[in-house]
């Protein structure tokens, strides 16, 4: 979500039942309580415990030490790291033993091009520059999966020449160095944000989030591609809905596989002036769920 920001404290407080078939879902339950007051995130596992990563963000403006990213154990609730002041809307992958952040940079009033922050430990951190901005564009959010021989990064972006928000793609042999992908585009002609993107039996999955104009709507959808240029869209879109006490939004999907669920973090709120994250859970694997995804 790019409108609204978060402050810094977290919270946990009941909020209305969400029946499950308002997001058009089954078995996607969708939890009854706010987890925080962020909006950007990413749940993974690292040394067998569920972890989860947050950019915290003033609602607007503000100085580039008011962005940074925390890192929290959800079991606990304890808070592991702090880091990354200046930078948000992150990605993450677990690889090698290591933690991998994809941060987008915050100067001059706006979003730019991505770092990399690299941690074997999550309390040292070391920086570099992996991905730059195109002439006339800026770049928001990202995701970053690994398919069958290399990486692939999705990253959302206002490239003049496409409707804002447009995915773009790039790939890396060992997530550090990265070439752009030409003509693999998501969305040039409408609102296309907040890409999640994983690879499961040869697809790329991707959720991100649909404007549904005019309207001041926002859900979660799906869809899938072979290529990342030819993309189908799942038939039970939109995956997430608002419900009741969640405003219009249902944005900024990020999801992990841990102990037989797949947990599936998300933004509620109003997309101007605040945002709280929420969380919903499905009883299977991460490709049990993209299976379940795509039937009619």
């Amino acid at each position: 979500m790019e409108a609204a920001g978060r402050s810094f404290i977290h919270i946990l407080q009941p909020c209305g039942v969400t029946d499950p078939s308002d997001s058009s879902t089954g078995r996607l339950i969708k939890e009854d309580r706010y987890i925080s007051d962020s909006c950007e995130s990413a749940p993974f596992v690292f040394n067998g415990s569920l972890m989860l990563m947050e950019c915290i963000r003033p609602p607007t403006g503000g100085e580039r030490r008011d962005y940074f990213i925390e890192i929290t154990e959800v079991k606990t609730g304890r808070q592991i790291s702090r880091f990354a002041y200046g930078y948000g809307l992150a990605s993450l992958v677990v690889e090698d033993g290591q933690v991998w952040v994809f941060a987008s940079r915050w100067e001059d009033g706006t979003w730019n091009d991505v770092t990399l922050f690299r941690s074997t430990d999550l309390s040292t951190w070391s920086s570099r520059k992996v991905l730059e901005q195109g002439r006339g564009e800026h770049i928001f959010n990202t995701s970053v999966c690994k398919d069958a021989d290399r990486y692939v990064m999705a990253y959302e972006t206002d490239d003049p020449r496409y409707v804002p928000f447009t995915v773009k793609f790039a790939r890396s042999n060992d997530l550090v160095n990265w070439d752009k992908i030409p003509g693999a585009l998501f969305g040039p002609d409408r609102y296309a944000a907040c890409p999640c993107l994983r690879y499961s039996d040869g697809w790329y999955y991707m959720l991100y989030l649909e404007h549904l104009s005019p309207r001041w709507w926002f859900e979660t959808y799906m869809v899938r591609s072979k290529d990342l240029r030819t993309w189908f869209p799942s038939p039970r879109n939109p995956i997430l809905s608002p419900g009741k006490g969640e405003g219009i939004n249902t944005s900024d999907p990020d999801l992990v596989e841990f102990e037989g669920k797949v947990y599936l973090y998300y933004c509620i709120g109003d997309q101007r002036t605040y945002g709280r994250l929420k969380r919903a859970v499905f009883h299977g694997t991460l490709e049990e769920f993209f299976q379940w995804c795509y039937q009619e």
